[in-house]
């Protein structure tokens, strides 16, 4: 009979304990309160509208009575039976956050998986910002979430933007306006961190510098001028790991890219990564937000620290001159892939697991190469 009771009640249970459909979290500037709004978040190339939701609610229900009805068979008449499976990682109920998605680099993860098609994305930005501003016209931007006053000097704004966030792409940087190196390179990533270890987020990815652990570099000396940038970024970096450590279930990854440019891209094949911040080349922004989105995914990035540049780099000092591909040697692959296409599909995931196997963690190694800070930064 009691088998029988619980049979009956499953439905009900269901109804109670499973998600509502998606709201975004539309954060307006100046304000620490999120408006809950419901927004079509993109699935692929159709729209996640009402139909799609009433879809997607039915199929976790059907997935929750036959979890329940398993346990019913097997008599297990405890507490209620949830299915721990959380929602795909980048989907619209666990999406990718890009934290300063208005900036050139920003700007290019964001078209990057929007062109991809398939990911839930949330576009955050500090001040003022439109759809308009991401996108193209094979891939429009209409279903991104957009967040404004969201700010990484601001711990505050972070907790309602990172809410139930599968992934986060920091891709902010001091500015005229966003804040001096210090506050956003070293205080803003460990403010980020932070929060998202606090929310659970599965990976965070942070977009940092090469040389930044190579103080006599011609890269470091001369990118350091601009607000004693590269020091307090190699900071940022050392303070992120402090915050992981112990952490099993949230990861991070750190890429170090070259100089940064806004051309071509060269694509995958063209590229390596790199460990041990000994070898130099310029690099296209659209090939950094490639590599960076498909760093979310894969296993292989988990804990580490890369360089990214292309396969004719040169050493960054003259005595790395046979040291340019650091200690793990260079990552690369020739492995066919299409960009436009989800970095997980058979295709892609052969390339990109080629391209980050047998990366090092960082606790296998020293990352930092023995850097001391020169300006050490303040407490978050």
């Amino acid at each position: 009979a009691r088998v029988l009771l619980l049979a009956a009640m499953a439905p009900f249970i269901a109804e109670a304990f499973l998600p509502a459909p998606h709201a975004s979290l539309i954060l307006r500037r100046g304000s620490t309160s999120a408006n809950i709004v419901s927004s079509p978040v993109s699935m692929g190339r159709r729209s996640w509208g009402p139909k799609m939701q009433q879809e997607d609610v039915s199929m976790q229900r059907r997935s929750f009575l036959q979890v329940a009805g398993l346990s019913l068979a097997g008599f297990s008449l405890g507490s209620p039976v949830m299915a721990e499976d959380l929602p795909p990682l980048g989907s619209s109920r666990r999406p990718v956050v890009v934290l300063g998605a208005t900036g050139k680099t920003g700007k290019e993860v964001v078209n990057t998986l929007l062109q991809k098609g398939g990911y839930g994305i949330r576009a955050a930005v500090r001040g003022e910002a439109t759809k308009e501003m991401f996108g193209a016209a094979e891939y429009p931007a209409d279903d991104i979430d957009l967040l404004t006053g969201v700010d990484v000097t601001k711990p505050e704004t972070l907790t309602e933007a990172l809410a139930g966030a599968g992934a986060v792409v920091f891709a902010s940087s001091a500015s005229q306006k966003g804040g001096n190196a210090e506050a956003v390179d070293c205080i803003g990533v460990e403010n980020v961190a932070k929060a998202c270890i606090a929310a659970g987020v599965e990976r965070l990815v942070v977009i940092s510098s090469l040389g930044v652990t190579r103080p006599d570099s011609f890269a470091f000396k001369f990118t350091n001028l601009f607000g004693n940038i590269m020091d307090y970024k190699e900071q940022g970096e050392e303070r992120l790991r402090e915050a992981y450590k112990g952490q099993t279930k949230c990861s991070y990854t750190i890429i170090r890219p070259g100089g940064l440019q806004s051309g071509k891209p060269k694509g995958l094949n063209n590229l390596v990564a790199v460990q041990g911040d000994t070898g130099y080349s310029d690099i296209d922004r659209a090939d950094v937000a490639e590599v960076a989105v498909a760093s979310v995914f894969y296993p292989e990035t988990a804990f580490t620290t890369f360089e990214l540049y292309e396969r004719n780099a040169k050493p960054l000092q003259k005595e790395f001159k046979d040291q340019v591909y650091g200690i793990t040697g260079a990552h690369t692959t020739d492995l066919q892939y299409n960009p436009s296409t989800v970095v997980t599909n058979k295709e892609s995931a052969a390339a990109f697991k080629e391209f980050f196997s047998n990366l090092k963690q960082d606790s296998q190694y020293d990352p930092t190469n023995g850097y001391k800070a020169q300006k050490p930064a303040k407490r978050a």
